[in-house]
Order: C-alpha cells, then structure tokens, then sequence
C-alpha cells in the first residue's frame, strides 16, 4: 500500500469518528430524556433542534470529507495540492531532504498509441513501481504525489549522490522491461529541500533542470527561478541587451551574405546570460511576445545606421510570437518607422513539436513573406519537427543542427547530411552549415555544397561598427 493510501484511510478514519462521536452522544440525550418520567418541552424542544443540526453536520462531514481527499484519483498518490503542502513542511523542517522530480518522457506517445485508458492504468502501475523500488532498499513511507500529467514528485530523506543512483537504475531498469509490455522511458531531477524556502521555486528549478539534463547544449544555471524571472523582467523593461552578429559566407560567391543575430542578457549577479540560457525562464514567466517586441526595438535601434543593404539579418523568434496577430501588426509598424526593409531580415523558427493548426501557421508565415520577411528553421533536421515544418511551411532556408558538424567524421551522418543538402536544393531552400571551426572542414562543406557556412573559421561574431569591415 502506498503511503498516501495510508494517509488516506486514517483521514477517513477520523471523518468516521467526527460523525460517530456526536451521535454517540445524542443517542445517549435521547435515552437519558425519554428515560426520564418529567421529560419536559424544553428537553423535546432541543432535541427537535439538535436532529437536524446533527444531520447537517453528517452531510457537511462528508461532503467536506471527499472535497479534501489527500489522493489523486488516478494514480492513488498524494494530489498536487497535498504533495506541495508536504514539500513546504519538509522546507520548515530544515532536514535537508532531498525533491525528486521524475516524469515518463514518454507519454504523449503511449496516449495516442494505447489510448488514454491503458494510459491511466500505467500511472497507477508506475506509482506502484515506485514505492516498492525504494522499499526495496529499505526506503519507508515515502510520500509520491503526482504533480500533474506523468510527473511526480517525490521526498526522501537521504544522500543526494545515492538517491542519483537508485533513480538512474530505476529508469533503466522502466526502460529494459516497461510495464505491462509498454515501453516507458523516464528522466528525473532531484534537488536538497534548503535550495529555497518557497515550494514554488523548488518545482520550478527541479523542471529547468529536467529541461537543461535533456538538452546538452544548455550549460546548467545555480539560478533560482523567482531570480531568473526578475532579470528577464530587468531585460525586458530596461532593454539590458547585448548583441554580437554571427557572419555567414555563401560558398557560391564567397561573400559575407547574412549576419546571425546573437542575443545576450545583462544580469548584475551573473554576468552575460545567452537567450538559450533564458529561454526556460522567458517561457515560464509568460514573456515571450513581451520579450520578443523589447528585442526587435533594441535591435532596429543598433542596426538603423547601418548601410550594408545587401546583406541579411538573421534573428531568433518565438514561433508563439509569429503567430500572434498582434505582434505581426507591431512587426510591421516599427520597420516602417524605422525605415529598414523587412526584405533584409530573416526570421528563425525552431520548435520541439509540430503545430497542431499546421495550415493557420502556413497562412501566417504567408503573411510575413509577403511584408518581405524571409523564414528559416534553425537546427534543422534535428530532435524538432524541422522535417515536418519543411514539408508543410513556406520556409527560405534551414540551418543544420550542430550534430551534422558535431559527427560529420561518422559515415550516416555525413550520408544523411549530403542527402539533406540535396533535397533543400531541390526545393530551392537555401541551407547553412554552422559551427565550421577548422579549414579540414571547411574542405568538406566546399564538397558537399551547402549554400551558406558558418563558424570562427569564417569569422568571429562581431559588433555592430565592425560589420563594414573586411573578413
């Protein structure tokens, strides 16, 4: 039995002796009254009173009894609200326990695939799991609430290094035998209950680092939500923005043809935050579009003196942002008020899933293009759905993911490149080939004919005042 069932029963126990106790003692008035040969009005009178007073009280018990339950229904595990209630209580304890934050990566695929019903079926199983892995090492009473979706959140009392170890078995050993002949396949993060004195912040972190764990080209921040929040906040309100512009050489002519835009944040305790570093906190703190607008003013304002007219800007968007209308209608004001040609201004795309309204995406994009913008899809033909935006979208140009460059050496890699660069010519979509750092490589990329490379061996980013010069 799982703690949380444990909890459970002793609250029901107690709803019982609330409603019991009560009882108990007005049968007892009722025999003591009618025992009595001078029962009295008054003592009739009350007792009429205190009936239905008592069968409210039955009614309100109950009532209050299921709409306090501790149990997710699902899974029987502690519901959000009481596993956040325990986590802050371990925090005041001051005990230094460990959260742990585990979640099956996995679920939108075993949803779809086995239906939502099989789904349920497995969260219970998986809850079960849990707690009989850790009692198997002789770890009680462990509270395992569920968090939402398929994450749950555990707490144990125990070394952090050991507790990384159990866990990493755990996942393999889900992912070497599933349950009930599903493949599940499992990620965690674990973080010491005196990280923070607010639960709020402990979930948030334990989420980025989940995040940050399945994306190795992310260097992990000791930045607390609550304070990443307030630096984008800072970014956003006080433009604190850097920017250096990535150089790009089209091998066909052998000229510097597109400037990538490189985004810095300022921060007074942690120095220069790369918008990769941010994008986590810019997500969650729901300043995207916010973020997004502040961005392009900033950027106008670097580049409005700038007299390269036939060169290209190249500059990361969120794709929340294209689609909203309102920034589209903001877009275009601001060029026209600046009086820079949105024809010079490439708008990079990257996304982890497919849009589900693919043809309202493809009819906004339209839109953009024909104000002049160009689309590109950045890492391409990487863990995204770039294959299926290409397929669907108005796209100009794609940039490689960075394991093309990465494994080129590794012979289906470089097949699996060669074929790309072929189908975008076919479709006559530029592409771009980033991180060349050695002249070895940039052999190879001449072979291959990507349209653009780029990298420290073509050059390093630069400035906005030393774009003019020569590379």
């Amino acid at each position: 039995m799982l703690h949380s069932e444990s909890k459970e029963r002793c609250n029901r126990f107690l709803i019982a002796l609330k409603i019991s106790f009560p009882f108990l003692v007005l049968i007892l008035y009722i025999s003591l009254t009618f025992s009595l040969e001078n029962t009295n009005l008054y003592s009739i009178i009350l007792l009429t009173i205190l009936i239905p007073i008592y069968t409210y009280y039955i009614f309100y018990l109950i009532y209050n009894g299921f709409k306090t339950s501790l149990l997710d229904k699902t899974t029987r595990t502690f519901n959000r609200k009481e596993i956040l209630n325990l986590i802050q209580k371990e925090i005041l304890k001051k005990n230094n326990s460990v959260i742990i934050l585990l979640n099956i990566e996995n679920i939108f695929d075993i949803n779809e695939r086995y239906s939502v019903n099989n789904a349920d079926i497995l969260l219970r199983e998986f809850s079960s799991r849990i707690n009989n892995f850790f009692e198997n090492y002789n770890f009680k009473n462990i509270p395992i609430g569920r968090y939402s979706g398929a994450s749950f959140l555990l707490i144990i009392n125990h070394k952090k290094k050991e507790l990384k170890h159990f866990l990493t078995m755990f996942s393999k050993e889900l992912k070497n035998i599933g349950i009930n002949d599903i493949e599940v396949k499992v990620d965690f993060s674990l973080i010491e209950s005196s990280y923070d004195t607010k639960v709020e912040n402990i979930v948030k972190k334990l989420f980025d680092l989940l995040s940050l764990e399945n994306d190795s080209g992310t260097d992990i921040l000791n930045i607390k939500p609550n304070e990443f929040e307030k630096i984008i906040f800072d970014a956003i309100k006080n433009k604190k923005f850097l920017l250096k512009y990535q150089p790009s050489l089209n091998l066909k002519t052998s000229e510097i043809e597109i400037f990538e835009v490189l985004v810095k944040i300022y921060s007074k305790n942690y120095g220069l935050l790369s918008k990769r570093q941010a994008q986590k906190a810019i997500n969650f703190g729901g300043f995207e579009k916010l973020f997004d607008k502040k961005l392009f003013d900033y950027f106008l304002e670097e580049i409005e003196n700038y007299k390269g007219n036939d060169r290209y800007f190249s500059i990361n968007v969120s794709a929340v942002s294209l689609r909203d209308n309102d920034f589209r209608l903001y877009l275009r004001e601001i060029f026209y008020q600046k009086n820079i040609k949105m024809e010079n201004i490439i708008l990079e795309i990257n996304e982890k899933n497919a849009y589900e309204d693919i043809k309202r995406f493809n009819e906004i994009l339209l839109q953009y293009k024909k104000a002049g913008f160009k689309i590109a899809l950045d890492n391409f033909g990487g863990d995204n759905c770039s294959i299926e935006y290409l397929k669907n979208l108005p796209i100009d140009f794609v940039k490689f993911d960075i394991q093309y460059t990465k494994y080129y050496k590794n012979e289906k890699y470089k097949k699996i490149l060669i074929n790309l660069i072929d189908l975008c010519n076919s479709l006559h979509v530029k592409s771009m080939i980033k991180f060349i750092d050695k002249e070895k490589l940039y052999d190879d990329m001449k072979e291959i004919n990507p349209t653009y490379i780029q990298g420290f061996y073509v050059s390093k980013p630069k400035n906005i005042n030393q774009l003019t010069e020569k590379i």
